[in-house]
């Protein structure tokens, strides 16, 4: 794979929204800016989750839920 992640961010910084009123047994509910519905099952992402943003060769962007946790600030040089 060529695409590169060029950053990670809060789901609301992308404009997604936790819907916990549509929670099931799929998981926790986000809803992306075009209405599109995302479950996840991941008890880290209860209250909210971190995104992946990618840019491809040809220059598109997209985004992908991070598996990764954020890292500890104290940590971070």
């Amino acid at each position: 794979m060529t695409d590169k992640i060029i950053n990670t961010i809060w789901h609301w910084q992308a404009g997604w929204l936790r819907r916990p009123e549509m929670d099931c047994e799929h998981g926790y509910c986000y809803e992306e800016p075009d209405g599109d519905l995302v479950y996840t099952d991941n008890p880290r992402h209860k209250k909210n989750l971190r995104l992946c943003v990618w840019l491809t060769p040809e220059g598109e962007f997209y985004m992908s839920v991070s598996k990764a946790p954020m890292p500890n600030p104290r940590f971070v040089r």
